[in-house]
């Protein structure tokens, strides 16, 4: 299975180190590039691609303007930026991004994110991990515990915890993709978060397992 990637960075040299990075690694295919919100809009229109690996800075407009445009669930946006702030990461896991890496990681672990978001899950580059947790106790989810949750809920945050998407959740618990979609979003509206990032990050801060 191939994973269809729109790189949306407005620097050529960057675009084209990511292209040619993706191509030394199997099940990669770069669709299509784009530098500007407008450009990248109608690209995610027309070509659908199944991950957009999205810059927070384009020239002098925001990617994260974006994130309102995209279908997400036709197409899993996963932020590749250097801008490691809290300002910039809460607005991304907000607007619905499925992950947040820095240009910094290797590329193995680039690699690893595209396909982990692909399947459904979350990522986070391991150095902005603890700010999201920060960001987290933030939240006004503070008086969520065990109880708060059946016991079928329990065991979905448990899998989610561990990464497992979307289509594994539904091998493991005997269940259809539709019917894990629908209670993981009846688990986010509790957590009064928007994905699945946000989740695991209050999930954590909590210890609600």
């Amino acid at each position: 299975m191939t994973i269809r990637i729109l790189i949306v960075d407005d620097h050529p040299v960057v675009r084209r180190g990511i292209k040619s990075l993706l191509s030394n690694y199997a099940g990669f295919e770069v669709v299509g590039e784009a530098a500007a919100v407008d450009s990248a809009r109608m690209m995610i229109e027309v070509l659908t691609p199944d991950v957009i690996l999205l810059d927070i800075r384009l020239a002098k407009e925001s990617g994260l303007e974006l994130l309102s445009h995209i279908n997400l669930t036709a197409s899993k946006v996963l932020i590749l930026t250097s801008f490691d702030d809290d300002e910039h990461i809460r607005a991304a896991l907000q607007g619905g991004a499925h992950g947040y890496i820095l240009k910094s990681v290797s590329d193995e672990l680039l690699c690893g994110a595209i396909r982990t978001v692909y399947q459904g899950g979350q990522v986070l580059s391991p150095q902005i991990t603890e700010q999201v947790l920060n960001l987290a106790a933030e939240s006004d989810s503070a008086n969520l515990d065990e109880t708060t949750f059946s016991d079928e809920e329990l065991r979905m945050i448990r899998l989610l915890i561990a990464g497992t998407s979307n289509d594994q959740m539904a091998a493991e618990l005997y269940m259809s993709v539709a019917s894990v979609k629908r209670k993981l979003r009846h688990i986010f509206d509790k957590l009064k978060v928007q994905n699945r990032a946000q989740a695991a990050a209050v999930i954590v801060q909590r210890n609600l397992i």
